[in-house]
């Protein structure tokens, strides 16, 4: 009788330990895990969008061949004016940068703020597209934040049949700006970038990202289905 008590209670221990075990394999939910936020999900959205409007009509668009040039660029939809006349602009949206195959990165968090928008200072939304024609100029700058029109140079961009040669002296940013549905290209002067960590952090679901991790994929992050609109739209801007 003794005997069997032991045995009993040798077995109880062993299925313990081997439940222990078993439960240490299963996988337990992360914070990298979790799905992206969903405001963060239609900023892209919103970006995809609004990037196709600037992209759609032959006659009034970004030239293809800005595109397919273009080492980085950035979308910021529904830049509001802050105040009348002397109020202040803000804008959020995504900064994607070309990787070494050529390819686009996935897409960092950046908001826009100040900046004359030109002829059109009297919107009250503005869309704005920033084409970065060098890489070097997001990798080194965003790090922080930087103005356009200060070491960093800006000019109204091209559109529709203006093609620009790549002899020609050119600027390190073009940028285009859309209100009430008139498109425009327009030097979007003072503007300050900067990255937006906490976005960031919200769609991709890692703390402490910096832009360089999420330009060269480092460590792996996840690609949430949204962002086959945007591929898709950047490739249709570049035919």
């Amino acid at each position: 009788m003794e005997r069997q008590v032991i045995i009993g209670r040798i077995r109880q221990v062993v299925s313990i330990g081997v439940g222990a075990i078993a439960f240490s394999f299963i996988p337990y939910p992360s914070f990298s895990q979790a799905a992206p936020d969903p405001r963060m999900v239609q900023r892209v959205e919103k970006a995809t969008f609004v990037l196709g409007e600037f992209t759609f009509s032959n006659n009034n668009r970004i030239p293809a061949e800005i595109v397919r040039r273009v080492q980085g660029i950035a979308i910021i939809p529904n830049v509001v004016q802050a105040g009348f006349l002397f109020g202040g602009r803000r804008g959020a949206g995504i900064l994607l940068v070309r990787n070494e195959n050529n390819e686009w990165s996935k897409p960092a968090f950046i908001t826009l703020t100040g900046g004359s928008f030109g002829l059109q200072i009297g919107a009250q939304s503005t869309d704005v597209v920033l084409a970065f024609m060098d890489k070097s100029v997001v990798m080194r700058s965003l790090a922080q934040s930087f103005r356009l029109g200060g070491n960093v140079s800006v000019a109204a961009g091209p559109v529709g049949g203006e093609i620009v040669s790549p002899t020609d002296p050119s600027p390190q940013v073009f940028s285009y700006t859309r209100s009430a549905g008139l498109f425009a290209g327009v030097a979007l002067e003072g503007a300050k970038i900067a990255f937006d960590q906490r976005a960031s952090a919200q769609f991709y679901g890692r703390r402490s990202l910096t832009p360089g991790q999420i330009f060269e994929n480092s460590p792996p992050l996840p690609s949430p289905p949204v962002l086959n609109g945007l591929y898709n739209a950047l490739a249709r801007a570049a035919r």
